[in-house]
């Protein structure tokens, strides 16, 4: 197993992604189509900043197939102005696999990657500038999205959607927590990622990314997801806080009906029928441990995974 990259973006306590506490948690979705940009969207732009406005959505990026889509070309600045907006595309290979959310402020950055059509050396491309780059829906059945092996054997991504909302109609799994599991025991360490995946009304505040943050601001949101901090989510679920004091990691959801950690590549180790758990990380088999608080129907929320050392 090669030695995994870490791009010039991340700068991550994995003891601790949550250590700062300051600022506020703002909701947000990296991954979203529009008719303009991409041939799979149904939407304008300007109804997608609207309907994503009107969900209670703080930040947004416009991830089109190939296509840099920029909000302030295409949207009046009274939509653009109430969200906190991250240029990003999805990149996909020849035959349209392997779709790759890449995000940053480099715009010339992302309209280059358009022009690379294999997935190793757009990942080299990546590997030394300030980008956010993430594996989308690893468990959408349209081959190969994405095996084990692939995961495993791939450098130079950040993390993977644990959670891709439009999958929930489309063929295979929307939770894609087990291959995250795989590549943290084989010592990977990967950001967990949700989306909406948006390609219509109906796919819009299905998943969200809560950011701890110092203000709504674009790059200040970029930044602290460059960090870890932050926590992702289906179905409205929330956390109210993740600490580590010490050996003890404690995490508060005021909406739970039960939370659990999980270690070990998939080993629920403990699970508290109610809003808060601990687990001292001494006792914790392997080397991270992770949350999962559950809530109302199928509402879920993931925290990022916190390592030993």
């Amino acid at each position: 197993m090669g030695v995994f990259v870490i791009l010039t973006l991340m700068n991550i306590n994995w003891q601790n992604p949550y250590e700062d506490a300051s600022g506020q948690w703002y909701k947000g979705n990296l991954h979203a189509h529009t008719i303009v940009g991409s041939g799979c969207g149904t939407l304008g732009v300007d109804r997608v900043l609207e309907l994503y406005v009107q969900a209670g959505y703080d930040f947004l990026s416009l991830s089109d197939h190939m296509n840099l889509t920029l909000a302030a070309d295409h949207a009046p600045a009274a939509l653009t102005d109430r969200l906190a907006m991250i240029p990003g595309i999805e990149w996909n290979a020849t035959g349209g696999v392997e779709h790759t959310g890449v995000y940053s402020f480099d715009l010339d950055l992302l309209r280059r990657c358009t022009q690379v059509h294999d997935q190793e050396p757009l990942l080299g491309s990546l590997a030394a500038v300030d980008a956010l780059v993430i594996f989308n829906h690893p468990n959408w059945q349209l081959t190969p999205h994405y095996r084990r092996e692939k995961l495993l054997a791939r450098q130079g991504y950040h993390g993977l959607e644990v959670y891709n909302h439009v999958i929930e109609r489309l063929d295979g799994y929307a939770i894609s927590s087990d291959k995250w599991d795989f590549l943290l025991k084989s010592g990977r360490r990967v950001l967990g990622f949700a989306s909406d995946d948006s390609h219509n009304e109906a796919d819009i505040n299905g998943a969200s990314l809560h950011v701890r943050a110092p203000r709504r601001d674009a790059r200040a949101i970029y930044g602290a997801i460059g960090r870890g901090n932050f926590y992702v989510a289906n179905g409205g679920m929330t956390l109210d806080k993740v600490t580590r004091q010490g050996d003890v990691v404690t995490v508060v959801a005021p909406a739970a009906q039960e939370i659990r950690a999980i270690a070990n590549g998939g080993t629920r180790i403990a699970r508290m029928r109610g809003t808060e758990l601990s687990v001292k990380m001494s006792e914790v088999p392997g080397e991270y441990v992770r949350f999962e608080a559950y809530g109302q129907g199928a509402s879920i929320a993931w925290t990022q995974p916190l390592f030993k050392q």
